[in-house]
């Protein structure tokens, strides 16, 4: 008894002092990243699971109740992205990926086999076409899953199917993470009308538009679209690449700590924003 009601006490004080503290600069409003609702999706995965071979240890995280509703989404098949030639294309010369998770993946490196995720704003489950985040209200904001993968530099891409989304409603991928329950973290993402957009949230607690939403003509808007989203991060030097294409390049050296990698979406202006990632590929730098 002494042993729940301890462990009561300290789910009490995360929930009550998970408030965003003021920001250095003025984030939209997408970054607000709800440190309770983002990072309780992430600290599910099961810390016993083994990914590329190497056994995670045991780390003590929060838990909430799952509720095990059947998701709002079922995939029927995998729709296989349009190969591309762009010369600067990493996956065209790395070959072998050093982690590959997609549809036909036996392993379950997000932790969500039998045991989708949900709360009052997002379902994360485990589909036949990949993972799949369904929205169920807007401005809940940044929610997350985290895979075991903790490399410090690395190339990072993810094959995203938007199956419903409007205007800025934004998905995309999480980076240098430190623990699943921690929001700081750089998170590169992609809207539904064609605008990229990179923020970060630093060791305080201080959540910042690195750049702000930015057109770029080789994202595919709308619904039913498939987009491929590049992460190149060596130090300090980021690479941002869409469809294979590189669109950005700069420097920040806030987070140069190894860290988590995974998915994330944000639900701006359509309640039942669904985006499912069908493949996430990892190359150590």
């Amino acid at each position: 008894m002494k042993k729940i009601l301890f462990i009561t006490i300290i789910m009490v004080m995360i929930l009550t002092s998970c408030n965003l503290p003021a920001t250095k600069t003025t984030p939209s409003a997408d970054i607000i990243a709800t440190s309770v609702a983002g990072t309780m999706a992430a600290s599910q995965i099961e810390a016993s699971q083994t990914v590329a071979s190497v056994v995670q240890p045991t780390i003590a995280l929060p838990t909430v109740a799952l509720d095990t509703a059947t998701p709002e989404f079922t995939a029927t098949s995998t729709v296989t992205p349009t190969a591309t030639t762009a010369p600067d294309d990493p996956k065209l010369t790395l070959g072998n990926p050093d982690f590959s998770f997609n549809a036909a993946s036996s392993g379950n490196p997000f932790g969500l086999a039998g045991k989708p995720y949900e709360d009052n704003s997002i379902l994360i489950s485990h589909q036949v076409g990949g993972i799949t985040f369904a929205s169920k209200a807007i401005n809940g904001g940044k929610r997350w899953r985290l895979s075991a993968l903790t490399p410090t530099n690395f190339y990072l891409e993810g094959t995203f199917n938007v199956i419903t989304c409007a205007g800025h409603d934004n998905y995309g991928l999480a980076m240098r993470v430190p623990k699943y329950d921690s929001n700081l973290g750089y998170f590169v993402g992609l809207s539904c009308d064609g605008n990229y957009i990179v923020d970060k949230i630093d060791a305080a607690g201080n959540a910042e538009n690195m750049i702000g939403w930015t057109p770029s003509t080789n994202i595919k808007t709308g619904e039913n679209q498939i987009n491929r989203l590049g992460v190149m991060l060596i130090n300090d030097s980021f690479k941002i690449y869409i469809n294979g294409i590189k669109v950005t390049e700069f420097t920040d050296d806030t987070i140069t700590t190894n860290g988590h990698q995974g998915a994330y979406i944000s639900a701006r202006e359509n309640t039942h924003f669904t985006v499912q990632l069908q493949e996430l590929l990892e190359w150590e730098q």
